[in-house]
């Protein structure tokens, strides 16, 4: 089985150019392709290792999401930037948490593990 999500990033005021304009996002938006870029990089050591691309990264994440990430052990998501608070949320644990996964991404960890595979 898996939860989500499956890691965590920062997300908050990453600066962004759409149109020519620069804007501040925060959220799954600003965190999501900070991950995924983390991915093409690796792709991309592999595809140069003469090894095929990652694919669905969900099995090698449960398998080796200790090996690579730094665990978060606090913090919640029940209140929004605005200050607005909700009840209901998620807080991070000690090991694998329904609020970071198994925590923030080690670039350099991910690196050696994911091309290795």
């Amino acid at each position: 089985g898996r939860g989500y999500p499956d890691v965590a990033m920062a997300g908050f005021n990453y600066e962004v150019v759409v149109g020519g304009k620069t804007y501040q996002v925060s959220g799954t938006s600003a965190s999501s392709p900070v991950v995924a870029g983390m991915v093409a990089l690796v792709n991309a050591d592999r595809l140069a290792a003469g090894k095929p691309s990652l694919g669905f990264l969900n099995p090698a994440i449960y398998q080796n999401g200790v090996a690579f990430s730094n665990d978060v052990t606090s913090g919640e998501n029940n209140c929004a930037a605005s200050k607005v608070c909700c009840d209901e949320g998620f807080y991070a644990a000690k090991g694998w948490d329904p609020l970071t996964g198994f925590g923030g991404v080690n670039y350099k960890k991910f690196h050696d593990i994911f091309v290795a595979l």
